[in-house]
């Protein structure tokens, strides 16, 4: 694989929970490493609900292999979160592909 495709700059996540004042239990984001990433838009629509127009996009991260990545992981890029759909393991471990979609709530 080419390191040259390597060239976006994202924030990886991952999903904590906690408890708050009361004792209930709530899932929060902490930082868990700064990658570099090579970033392809693979499709994007809007679809139009009561609540309005919601905008999505498909996105596939070509990434180093980490095996602290998981499916409670988020990925940040240009101010966006994206959600992890699909994670593919490439060759010995040496590289993943992953498959995400845009994060419909930015908090």
């Amino acid at each position: 694989m080419n390191t040259n495709l390597l060239n976006n700059s994202i924030i990886i996540e991952r999903e904590v929970t906690t408890k708050n004042a009361a004792g209930t239990p709530i899932e929060t984001y902490n930082f868990l490493k700064e990658s570099y990433a090579g970033i392809t838009l693979r499709s994007g629509d809007t679809s139009f609900t009561a609540e309005g127009a919601l905008p999505f996009n498909n996105v596939e991260f070509l990434l180093r292999y980490d095996s602290r990545i998981n499916y409670k992981c988020r990925f940040s890029y240009e101010n966006q979160y994206y959600k992890i759909k699909h994670i593919q393991v490439m060759g010995r471990k040496d590289w993943m592909l992953v498959k995400a979609i845009v994060w419909e709530n930015n908090d």
